[in-house]
Protein backbone atom coordinates (compact mmCIF):
# COMPACT_ATOMS: atom_id res chain seq x y z
CA UNK A 1 0.00 0.00 0.00
CA UNK A 2 1.34 3.37 -0.99
CA UNK A 3 2.28 5.73 1.82
CA UNK A 4 1.85 9.34 0.66
CA UNK A 5 4.02 10.68 3.48
CA UNK A 6 6.84 8.27 2.69
CA UNK A 7 6.55 9.04 -1.02
CA UNK A 8 6.79 12.73 -0.22
CA UNK A 9 9.85 12.13 1.96
CA UNK A 10 11.49 10.26 -0.88
CA UNK A 11 10.83 13.14 -3.24
CA UNK A 12 12.35 15.53 -0.74
CA UNK A 13 15.36 13.23 -0.46
CA UNK A 14 15.78 13.18 -4.24
CA UNK A 15 15.55 16.97 -4.31
CA UNK A 16 18.16 17.20 -1.53
CA UNK A 17 20.52 14.83 -3.34
CA UNK A 18 20.15 16.83 -6.55
CA UNK A 19 20.94 20.02 -4.67
CA UNK A 20 23.96 18.31 -3.07
CA UNK A 21 25.26 17.27 -6.50
CA UNK A 22 24.86 20.83 -7.77
CA UNK A 23 26.68 22.13 -4.70
CA UNK A 24 29.55 19.68 -5.26
CA UNK A 25 29.81 20.76 -8.91
CA UNK A 26 29.95 24.41 -7.90
CA UNK A 27 32.53 23.67 -5.20
CA UNK A 28 34.73 21.98 -7.79
CA UNK A 29 34.45 24.94 -10.14
CA UNK A 30 35.19 27.36 -7.31
CA UNK A 31 38.42 25.52 -6.54
CA UNK A 32 39.47 25.57 -10.20
CA UNK A 33 38.60 29.24 -10.59
CA UNK A 34 40.48 30.16 -7.40
CA UNK A 35 43.57 28.27 -8.57
CA UNK A 36 43.39 29.92 -11.98
CA UNK A 37 43.02 33.35 -10.40
CA UNK A 38 46.08 32.83 -8.21
CA UNK A 39 48.26 31.69 -11.11
CA UNK A 40 47.02 34.28 -13.59
CA UNK A 41 47.30 37.13 -11.07
CA UNK A 42 50.86 36.12 -10.19
CA UNK A 43 51.95 35.89 -13.83
CA UNK A 44 50.18 39.10 -14.83
CA UNK A 45 51.88 41.02 -12.01
CA UNK A 46 55.26 39.48 -12.85
CA UNK A 47 55.07 40.37 -16.53
CA UNK A 48 53.77 43.86 -15.75
CA UNK A 49 56.72 44.69 -13.48
CA UNK A 50 59.27 42.82 -15.60
CA UNK A 51 60.97 45.85 -17.24
CA UNK A 52 61.50 47.55 -13.87
CA UNK A 53 62.53 44.27 -12.24
CA UNK A 54 65.06 43.59 -14.99
CA UNK A 55 66.60 47.03 -14.59
CA UNK A 56 66.75 46.62 -10.80
CA UNK A 57 68.38 43.21 -11.15
CA UNK A 58 70.93 44.53 -13.66
CA UNK A 59 71.72 47.48 -11.39
CA UNK A 60 72.23 45.12 -8.45
CA UNK A 61 74.71 43.11 -10.51
CA UNK A 62 76.54 46.24 -11.65
CA UNK A 63 76.77 47.55 -8.09
CA UNK A 64 78.03 44.19 -6.81
CA UNK A 65 80.62 43.99 -9.60
CA UNK A 66 81.85 47.49 -8.80
CA UNK A 67 82.09 46.69 -5.10
CA UNK A 68 84.00 43.48 -5.81
CA UNK A 69 86.40 45.45 -8.01
CA UNK A 70 87.03 47.93 -5.21
CA UNK A 71 87.54 45.15 -2.69
CA UNK A 72 90.02 43.36 -4.95
CA UNK A 73 91.97 46.61 -5.35
CA UNK A 74 92.08 46.88 -1.56
CA UNK A 75 93.33 43.29 -1.31
CA UNK A 76 96.06 44.03 -3.86
CA UNK A 77 97.09 47.15 -1.98
CA UNK A 78 97.14 45.32 1.36
CA UNK A 79 99.18 42.46 -0.05
CA UNK A 80 101.62 44.93 -1.58
CA UNK A 81 101.98 46.67 1.77
CA UNK A 82 102.57 43.31 3.49
CA UNK A 83 105.29 42.43 0.99
CA UNK A 84 107.03 45.73 1.66
CA UNK A 85 106.66 45.35 5.42
CA UNK A 86 108.06 41.81 5.37
CA UNK A 87 111.02 43.04 3.31
CA UNK A 88 111.78 45.51 6.12
CA UNK A 89 110.81 43.14 8.93
CA UNK A 90 113.84 43.69 11.05
CA UNK A 91 113.19 47.37 11.23
CA UNK A 92 109.39 47.29 12.01
CA UNK A 93 107.67 44.13 13.31
CA UNK A 94 104.55 46.12 14.21
CA UNK A 95 104.15 47.25 10.62
CA UNK A 96 104.28 43.62 9.45
CA UNK A 97 101.58 42.58 11.93
CA UNK A 98 99.33 45.47 10.87
CA UNK A 99 99.85 44.63 7.19
CA UNK A 100 98.91 41.00 7.80
CA UNK A 101 95.72 42.06 9.59
CA UNK A 102 94.88 44.35 6.68
CA UNK A 103 95.34 41.50 4.21
CA UNK A 104 92.97 39.25 6.21
CA UNK A 105 90.44 42.06 6.54
CA UNK A 106 90.45 43.00 2.87
CA UNK A 107 90.27 39.38 1.74
CA UNK A 108 87.22 38.84 3.98
CA UNK A 109 85.58 41.94 2.53
CA UNK A 110 86.35 40.72 -1.00
CA UNK A 111 84.83 37.30 -0.24
CA UNK A 112 81.69 39.01 1.07
CA UNK A 113 81.48 41.16 -2.06
CA UNK A 114 81.96 38.11 -4.27
CA UNK A 115 79.12 36.29 -2.47
CA UNK A 116 76.91 39.35 -2.92
CA UNK A 117 77.68 39.36 -6.64
CA UNK A 118 76.83 35.66 -6.89
CA UNK A 119 73.47 36.30 -5.21
CA UNK A 120 72.72 39.23 -7.51
CA UNK A 121 73.48 37.16 -10.60
CA UNK A 122 71.40 34.26 -9.29
CA UNK A 123 68.49 36.58 -8.58
CA UNK A 124 68.69 37.95 -12.13
CA UNK A 125 68.72 34.41 -13.56
CA UNK A 126 65.71 33.41 -11.45
CA UNK A 127 63.83 36.48 -12.65
CA UNK A 128 64.44 35.54 -16.27
CA UNK A 129 63.36 31.93 -15.65
CA UNK A 130 60.16 33.12 -13.97
CA UNK A 131 59.48 35.54 -16.81
CA UNK A 132 59.99 32.81 -19.40
CA UNK A 133 57.68 30.44 -17.53
CA UNK A 134 55.00 33.13 -17.15
CA UNK A 135 55.14 34.01 -20.85
CA UNK A 136 54.86 30.34 -21.84
CA UNK A 137 52.06 29.70 -19.35
CA UNK A 138 49.93 32.70 -20.33
CA UNK A 139 48.21 31.12 -23.38
CA UNK A 140 47.42 28.00 -21.35
CA UNK A 141 45.83 30.08 -18.58
CA UNK A 142 43.78 32.01 -21.13
CA UNK A 143 42.50 28.75 -22.63
CA UNK A 144 41.69 27.44 -19.17
CA UNK A 145 39.69 30.60 -18.42
CA UNK A 146 37.73 30.14 -21.65
CA UNK A 147 36.98 26.50 -20.80
CA UNK A 148 35.89 27.31 -17.26
CA UNK A 149 33.69 30.14 -18.53
CA UNK A 150 31.90 27.66 -20.76
CA UNK A 151 31.31 25.34 -17.79
CA UNK A 152 30.08 28.19 -15.61
CA UNK A 153 27.76 29.43 -18.35
CA UNK A 154 25.94 26.08 -18.31
CA UNK A 155 25.04 26.38 -14.64
CA UNK A 156 21.40 27.41 -14.24
CA UNK A 157 22.01 29.44 -11.09
CA UNK A 158 24.82 31.66 -12.35
CA UNK A 159 24.44 35.03 -14.04
CA UNK A 160 25.09 35.38 -17.75
CA UNK A 161 27.80 37.95 -17.02
CA UNK A 162 29.80 35.41 -15.03
CA UNK A 163 29.54 32.90 -17.84
CA UNK A 164 30.53 35.38 -20.55
CA UNK A 165 33.84 34.69 -22.29
CA UNK A 166 36.86 36.41 -20.70
CA UNK A 167 38.57 39.26 -22.50
CA UNK A 168 41.87 38.32 -24.20
CA UNK A 169 45.07 38.33 -22.19
CA UNK A 170 45.94 37.51 -18.60
CA UNK A 171 44.22 40.67 -17.41
CA UNK A 172 41.00 39.42 -18.99
CA UNK A 173 41.39 36.03 -17.33
CA UNK A 174 41.98 37.64 -13.92
CA UNK A 175 38.97 39.94 -14.29
CA UNK A 176 36.78 37.00 -15.30
CA UNK A 177 37.85 34.90 -12.30
CA UNK A 178 36.80 37.71 -9.97
CA UNK A 179 33.33 37.80 -11.55
CA UNK A 180 33.06 34.02 -11.57
CA UNK A 181 34.09 33.63 -7.93
CA UNK A 182 31.46 36.15 -6.84
CA UNK A 183 28.74 34.50 -8.96
CA UNK A 184 29.63 31.00 -7.80
CA UNK A 185 29.57 32.14 -4.18
CA UNK A 186 26.06 33.53 -4.65
CA UNK A 187 24.94 30.34 -6.38
CA UNK A 188 26.41 28.16 -3.62
CA UNK A 189 24.71 30.25 -0.95
CA UNK A 190 21.41 29.83 -2.79
CA UNK A 191 21.85 26.06 -2.84
CA UNK A 192 22.57 26.03 0.89
CA UNK A 193 19.39 28.00 1.51
CA UNK A 194 17.37 25.57 -0.62
CA UNK A 195 18.84 22.55 1.16
CA UNK A 196 17.96 24.12 4.50
CA UNK A 197 14.41 24.66 3.27
CA UNK A 198 14.13 21.02 2.10
CA UNK A 199 15.56 19.76 5.40
CA UNK A 200 13.13 21.93 7.34
CA UNK A 201 10.23 20.62 5.25
CA UNK A 202 11.40 17.03 5.80
CA UNK A 203 11.58 17.58 9.56
CA UNK A 204 8.10 19.07 9.56
CA UNK A 205 6.90 16.05 7.63
CA UNK A 206 8.58 13.72 10.12
CA UNK A 207 7.05 15.57 13.05
CA UNK A 208 3.63 15.31 11.48
CA UNK A 209 3.96 11.59 10.78
CA UNK A 210 5.79 10.50 13.93
CA UNK A 211 4.51 12.98 16.45
CA UNK A 212 7.99 14.22 17.34
CA UNK A 213 10.41 16.74 15.91
CA UNK A 214 13.46 14.87 14.65
CA UNK A 215 15.81 17.81 14.23
CA UNK A 216 17.62 15.84 11.54
CA UNK A 217 20.22 17.63 9.40
CA UNK A 218 19.88 14.92 6.70
CA UNK A 219 16.71 14.43 4.72
CA UNK A 220 17.72 10.78 4.27
CA UNK A 221 17.49 10.25 8.04
CA UNK A 222 13.90 11.48 8.02
CA UNK A 223 13.03 9.13 5.17
CA UNK A 224 14.66 6.22 7.02
CA UNK A 225 12.64 6.93 10.17
CA UNK A 226 9.46 7.04 8.15
CA UNK A 227 10.35 3.70 6.51
CA UNK A 228 10.88 2.12 9.93
CA UNK A 229 7.63 3.53 11.17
Amino acid sequence: MDDPLLDYARRLEEADLALARSAAEIDGLRREVAELRARASHDEALLARLPAAREAAAEAVRAAEAELGRRMDEVEAAEHELALAEAERRQDEERVAAARRAVVRTRDAAATAEARLDRARLSREELERDAERAAEEAPQLERQAQALAEEVSRLPRVSAQAGAAPAPGLAGAVAWTARAEAALFVARSGLDAERERVAREANELGASALGEYLGATSVSLVRERLERR
